[in-house]
């Protein structure tokens, strides 16, 4: 019978069946959807929702919620103690990482200014690499003027280093520079060009190559305060490291 069809009679069965289909198919979705949404509660608001029965609230929901309060109770009966023991530790490692990342900027503060340090500042020039102590020329007398050895100025007295009695005195000749001397001014509050974290930062550096077998701990005044006491007492009315210098 399909076959005897024309070609147009054809093409109009196969079109309205498709029509067809697609309509049915529509409505069956229409009505899901429609059951759907009618068997899907009202959305109300938790605020708004009744409470638990009193039996859920006598029984489970009850051991539920003492439960999590006992979990709570032991996490932080543990958590606080635990925070308070290890917190010294991590304080001194902090501390530990701050020293050594200033250490490294000391380090390339002391050095020539060049494109890849460009933080130098050139502590090198007059006082040798290294900061062993050099020889620098007066340009005006034409005379040769030794530079100290950073390395042993820890030392103090001890190591030909006079005026040194403590860390203060060391900060500051860098600061303010030394009367006299080739030594000028390095910080901004004394017309010179480091800030404080700069000063900071060569300071524990020259504190950190300090020379063990020239400066014992004994006559450290930087890190041994019995040091400093003791420079104070056996080499009073020493100069003071402080004044501007040219």
């Amino acid at each position: 019978m399909i076959l005897a069809l024309s070609r147009a009679q054809g093409v109009i069965l196969a079109v309205g069946g498709a029509i067809f289909l697609v309509v049915a198919g529509s409505v069956l979705l229409a009505r899901g959807r429609v059951r759907r949404v009618e068997a899907r509660p009202p959305d109300i608001p938790r605020a708004m929702r009744p409470g638990p029965s009193d039996p859920d609230l006598e029984t489970p929901l009850l051991h539920k919620l003492q439960g999590w309060g006992v979990l709570l109770v032991v996490f932080f009966v543990i958590w606080i103690p635990m925070t308070w023991l290890f917190e010294p530790s991590r304080n001194l490692d902090q501390e530990r990482a701050l020293l050594t990342d200033s250490i490294a900027r000391g380090a390339n503060d002391v050095q020539l200014f060049s494109e890849e340090n460009q933080g130098g500042v050139g502590c090198v020039r007059c006082h040798g690499q290294g900061l062993k102590g050099s020889v620098i020329l007066n340009t005006t007398t034409n005379t040769p003027i030794p530079t100290p050895n950073l390395t042993t100025v820890c030392g103090g007295p001890w190591t030909g280093h006079p005026a040194i009695h403590g860390l203060d005195d060391i900060y500051a000749t860098i600061e303010q520079g030394r009367a006299g001397t080739p030594m000028p001014s390095w910080s901004i509050r004394y017309a010179g060009a480091l800030d404080d974290q700069q000063i900071n930062d060569i300071v524990n550096y020259i504190v950190s190559i300090q020379d063990k077998s020239q400066v014992p701990f004994k006559h450290n005044v930087c890190i041994n305060p019995a040091a400093q006491a003791a420079a104070d007492k056996d080499f009073p009315n020493q100069p003071s490291p402080t004044g501007t210098g040219p």
